[in-house]
């Protein structure tokens, strides 16, 4: 299930069926100033804030959007478990972070590196990996604060039209119906900002921070086939991290590992 669009969607139909219930259209609701001024300049604002530097990270945060929503504690066990067997990684090319932090782990017990040493480099990486995907998701929060400011604009530009309008009594007729026109912008506003630019920010950061605890756990892995510990130790130190639910089923012989 792909969360977000979802959530989306849902919020537009909800939108719509108010629209309906009071009898309006969406056209009703349609303003080009208002359109012009809140989209244009969010977007423009957007694309300032964004750490352009960092384009990868931003193409996976916004890439989270499109994931179907899965927990990989499961998956993890399983690579946990095959790097136990046979101190190897079979992952190529990783598309996690955690995949990544398996592969690296892998290699550095490979050559020998000294326990201390592989933890402070992999939590290092982890680090700044989060680091960098949270800039990208502290840029979008921080642009919520923007279409609300944009759509106030919108709905002043609109008054002082109505204003200049005023001096015919044809003119006057019209008040209430544009000045509901002019209000629409303070409402694009406000839908923007707290229908998708601020769910979407939250979003980006709660994905990043699970990816960081998939990395923790894979990281405790490693540290574990590292200090050559038993299988039953093993087990039962990651059956400790994950959700009951995903853990090792084993009959505590200690060669038991299987999923």
């Amino acid at each position: 299930m792909f969360l977000f669009p979802l959530l989306i969607l849902s919020s537009g139909f909800l939108l719509t069926a108010v629209i309906i219930h009071l009898d309006q259209t969406a056209l009703t609701y349609y303003d080009f100033v208002a359109v012009a001024i809140v989209m244009g300049g969010t977007i423009s604002v957007g694309a300032t804030l964004l750490p352009w530097e960092y384009k990868r990270d931003i193409l996976k945060a916004f890439g989270y959007l499109f994931k179907k929503e899965k927990s990989h504690f499961s998956d993890i066990l399983v690579l946990s478990k095959k790097a136990f067997e046979s101190k190897s990684c079979s992952i190529v090319k990783p598309q996690y972070l955690y995949e990544q932090i398996f592969k690296d782990g892998v290699e550095y017990i490979q050559l020998g590196m000294s326990k201390e040493r592989l933890e402070i480099i992999l939590e290092d990486q982890i680090a700044m990996q989060s680091r960098r995907l949270k800039r990208v998701g502290y840029a979008v929060r921080n642009l919520a604060k923007y279409p609300p400011a944009f759509g106030l604009i919108g709905t002043v530009l609109g008054l002082v039209n109505i204003m200049r309008h005023l001096e015919t009594a044809s003119e006057a007729s019209r008040l209430g119906s544009e000045m509901s026109i002019a209000l629409v912008a303070t409402m694009y506003g406000l839908l923007v900002a707290n229908f998708i630019v601020s769910p979407l920010a939250e979003f980006i950061i709660k994905k990043v921070e699970e990816e960081e605890e998939y990395a923790d756990l894979a990281l405790e892995a490693i540290s574990l086939i590292k200090q050559e510990v038993s299988s039953l130790e093993f087990l039962e130190q990651m059956n400790a991290l994950v959700p009951y639910e995903d853990r090792y089923q084993s009959n505590y012989s200690g060669e038991d590992l299987a999923a």
